[in-house]
């Protein structure tokens, strides 16, 4: 496992088990640039034994982000690799593992207990962030903990809330000039509807130009 970007903020680790292009495609996927631009072997593929090798020993209680650069429940990703995966996680309840996701529609189980689940949207409405976001409203608890995750921000978007929500992620997007910074109300409005709803909301540090103040960084309570 590798130790993550600090620009993450709420993940100590990534675990990328899962090598290749991701195939959901996202334009503004950072993952697909480095692969496109030093090379890189783009088949999806499982390299479990791989990842592990040369493994840091992590402290207990850290908080490991899964599959930072690839869709683990897209189609091309086979059951029995997320089989192994999810034994894993099982295996080692002394950390807590985070799962993001843009095809909720997809996810095939329950999570374990330290397992929390987000839902990725970036306000852009031609996407259907108003459809992917809702899933937790339509099909309730998967996971213990269960987030939103509004990054990159690429428009005003959905004001989301369901009681099956217990987090907010925010980020802008890095990597491509300004241009397409969100504007300030735009986050604005969602840490209105956090406080609105008592959900902690954890802003990224990528933030801090355009937010101006203090950046909020809550974890919520297990």
């Amino acid at each position: 496992m590798n130790k993550a970007n600090k620009s993450i903020g709420w993940a100590g680790y990534t675990w990328n088990p899962i090598k290749g292009l991701c195939p959901v495609g996202c334009w503004y996927c950072y993952a697909r640039k480095i692969y496109k631009r030093f090379k890189m072997n783009p088949e999806v593929r499982f390299e479990f034994f791989k990842s592990l090798e040369n493994k840091p020993k992590i402290p207990e209680g850290s908080k490991i982000f899964i599959c930072s650069t690839i869709e683990l429940f897209h189609p091309q990703v086979k059951k029995e690799w997320r089989d192994k995966i999810f034994e894993t996680i099982e295996l080692n309840p002394q950390h807590t593992f985070q799962i993001l996701t843009k095809m909720p529609e997809n996810i095939d189980r329950p999570m374990p207990e330290n397992a929390w689940l987000g839902v990725t949207v970036t306000g852009d409405c031609s996407d259907l962030d108003f459809h992917i976001a809702n899933y937790f409203g339509w099909c309730g608890r998967k996971a213990k903990v269960q987030c939103i995750s509004y990054e990159p921000i690429l428009g005003r978007g959905a004001n989301i809330g369901s009681p099956n929500i217990d987090w907010y992620i925010v980020g802008r997007l890095t990597g491509y000039g300004k241009k397409h910074d969100p504007m300030k109300w735009w986050i604005k409005r969602i840490v209105e509807n956090a406080k609105k709803r008592n959900i902690p909301i954890f802003m990224k540090g990528n933030l801090k130009e355009i937010w101006g103040g203090k950046l909020i960084q809550e974890f919520p309570e297990e």
